[in-house]
């Protein structure tokens, strides 16, 4: 091509035809532009491109840790709902020494705690990623605050239910053998004589149901706005594709 081009151009002036090798000058430059310009464009599509299928996988990336969370908080929910029944019968003095002495469940409600967190690994790596158009910018806003929100709300909640009952399991560790009783023997005749009439047992009990709700209510809150955030996100995937 080059020596096609060089021949016109030999000819040309050999001719001494000045403004017509100007004009096929300029044509040629024009071509080269043409060509510079139309390769920046491929670039920039592929760029595009590549930037399109990272934020795809991180929004897939964020839907699987949505979903896994969904998932968690559908066996932890009824159990956080179960402890509350329990410890609200307990604050009312609803229970019997028989009862104390043969269900091990009334136990169970203070003496364990589920443990939850936000899986937010892919939210992480959204942070570090420039958006690429308005609609891409929206929906990280969306998550951004999706995000903040319940991250913050949890890890408050979670703090006081988890100091609530560390400080509950240490007092009753050092101090009352019942709880050694109840965890290794599975005997808790002791615990019944114990809490019933102890306004001390009720009080920290009590407390603890207070924090445990205000946790569960977080916990519910933070699903039902996943699943609306899992939809938003797969609509935008969908409408993209």
């Amino acid at each position: 091509m080059a020596k096609f081009f060089g021949r016109i151009r030999k000819g040309l002036l050999s001719e001494n035809r000045f403004t017509k090798y100007l004009i096929y000058a300029v044509g040629e430059i024009l071509l080269v532009v043409v060509g510079i310009l139309l390769a920046l464009q491929i670039n920039a599509w592929n760029d595009q491109r590549v930037r399109n299928d990272e934020f795809s996988n991180i929004y897939l990336g964020i839907i699987e840790e949505l979903e896994g969370d969904i998932k968690i908080l559908d066996e932890y929910l009824p159990e956080y709902k179960w402890k509350n029944v329990k410890l609200k019968k307990i604050v009312r003095e609803d229970i019997s020494l028989e009862d104390w002495t043969n269900k091990d469940s009334l136990f169970r409600s203070f003496t364990s705690y589920p443990d939850f967190e936000i899986g937010q690994q892919r939210f992480e790596l959204l942070k570090s990623k420039v958006a690429i158009d308005e609609k891409t910018k929206a929906l990280n806003r969306i998550i951004s605050d999706f995000y903040h929100k319940h991250s913050s709300n949890i890890a408050i909640k979670n703090t006081e239910a988890t100091l609530s009952f560390n400080r509950n399991i240490e007092h009753w560790e050092e101090n009352e053998e019942w709880l050694s009783q109840g965890y290794v023997d599975k005997n808790y005749r002791q615990l019944g004589k114990y809490a019933i009439g102890n306004p001390l047992f009720r009080n920290k009990i009590a407390w603890y149901s207070i924090v445990l709700r205000r946790l569960e209510k977080a916990l519910r809150e933070y699903q039902d706005e996943a699943k609306i955030l899992k939809k938003k996100i797969k609509d935008y995937l969908d409408n993209k594709n």
